[in-house]
């Protein structure tokens, strides 16, 4: 079930998308359910708001349901930051606090959105027996978080030309630092099910990741490590899709085995309700 759990992560992280139109303030919402067989076995919700300088974008999962027999699985993240003179959106503050069972996190971080290093990170860890955490040394903590590094992604307006050719970007997650690469070169298009609202045209693409530093680790001498690359996210593929009212590109759609069949994510829900004023901004005190 491990790639089940990678995969729902890589989703979520994907779920940080925005209404960019110029002189307004949007808040987009997003829903998404994962079925196994005729199960619920996953949610997701998101929520962001964006102007011309600002976004904040916040963002929960949570496995339900027979996938819990498994293990329990929660997260909340939220990122902030503003419209960079450089053009692309950049965090200042970040902050993930969740459980993988009996694996529990909370990272508060900082960015200096200039040059994207750390200024601050509050991070504590509670680990699952025969298990280690191995620390990122602060030389190591730049790069976009997960969240707004997909923002960046999903509001390119030229998504499918200039992601045909494969891309990568450094993140910093707090527990790790990876090198997120995506390439969208497939097509697709997808008919309309009732566990959807999306129809239409999509882009596949295929996201994978390198971990550079960080993550955790077994202290067990006697487990053995599995075959193939465990701390990436095994070329998981995704849908990207237009949705009315929106000039960006939402993942829409994923499948991924999980042993006995696959499991499969849709977006259930999607609204956008339109702001007055613009987003005000607060320093996190604690």
């Amino acid at each position: 079930m491990s790639i089940f759990y990678k995969t729902i992560v890589l989703f979520f992280a994907l779920t940080a998308y925005a209404a960019a139109q110029s002189g307004s303030s949007y808040k987009v919402n997003l829903k998404y359910k994962a079925y196994w067989g005729g199960f619920t076995v996953a949610e997701i919700n998101s929520d962001t708001i964006i102007d011309n300088d600002n976004y904040e974008v916040s963002a929960d999962y949570q496995v339900k349901g027979i996938a819990s027999i498994v293990g329990k699985m929660q997260n909340h993240t939220m990122a902030r930051g503003i419209m960079h003179r450089t053009g692309e959106y950049r965090q200042e503050y970040y902050q993930s606090q969740g459980n993988f069972g009996k694996f529990k996190y909370l990272n508060k971080v900082t960015f200096n959105p200039d040059n994207l290093k750390v200024t601050d990170h509050v991070q504590e860890v509670e680990l699952r027996e025969d298990t280690e955490y191995v620390p990122v040394d602060d030389l190591d903590k730049h790069g976009f978080d997960p969240m707004t590094l997909f923002l960046n992604m999903i509001m390119n307006k030229n998504f499918n030309r200039d992601y045909k050719t494969e891309y990568s970007d450094r993140q910093f997650g707090g527990i790790f630092v990876s090198r997120q690469s995506f390439i969208c070169d497939e097509y697709e298009t997808r008919d309309r099910e009732s566990r959807s609202v999306f129809e239409g045209e999509t882009t596949i693409c295929k996201i994978d990741g390198e971990l550079l530093a960080g993550g955790i680790r077994s202290t067990d001498p006697n487990k053995k490590r599995k075959r193939g690359r465990e701390d990436d996210d095994q070329d998981s593929r995704l849908w990207f899709g237009k949705m009315p009212g929106f000039d960006g590109m939402i993942p829409v759609y994923t499948q991924f085995p999980i042993g006995w069949g696959k499991a499969r994510i849709y977006l259930s829900d999607f609204s956008i309700e339109p702001l007055e004023g613009n987003i005000v901004n607060a320093k996190n005190t604690q």
